[in-house]
């Protein structure tokens, strides 16, 4: 009998073997993205903003402001409280597509992940220009 070669192992019934070298490498860990709460104010609330993320991707909130905050992905998925100085349990991401999230308490405050966060809206344009009244009834120079 000849020994059996590194590369083939064979086992006491004549059956092959697959060495150790061979065996399937484990999957990779997560990766884990924070996004910073940071504000009450609009996209500025949010750091980064947007968030590029794969998926599967773990994402986590931390609440780095002094305020309760209630996060919600725009899909309905309901993140949780993030209290002032604790941050949410991971939560990974289920598709790679757009996906925007706000705080429910402060309406105002919006991110996206995997996407672009839309334009501002246009500040109010001035009112029309009239020019003063010749003659104030209350001005005492007059």
């Amino acid at each position: 009998m000849s020994p059996a070669s590194p590369s083939t192992l064979t086992s006491s019934r004549g059956a092959a073997l697959r060495p150790f070298d061979e065996a399937p490498a484990p999957a990779p860990a997560p990766v884990t993205t924070t996004i910073n709460i940071v504000g009450t104010d609009g996209a500025t609330a949010f750091l980064p903003n947007p968030i590029q993320a794969a998926m599967g991707n773990l994402l986590v909130w931390m609440n780095g402001d002094t305020r309760l905050h209630h996060i919600v992905l725009d899909d309905g998925t309901d993140i949780g409280d993030v209290l002032p100085g604790q941050a949410t349990a991971p939560k990974a991401l289920a598709t790679a597509a757009p996906t925007g999230f706000h705080c429910t308490i402060h309406p105002s405050m919006v991110g996206m992940i995997n996407g672009e966060l839309p334009a501002p809206a246009p500040a109010p344009a001035p009112p029309p220009y009239s020019p003063p009244s010749p003659y104030d009834p209350y001005d005492p120079y007059y």
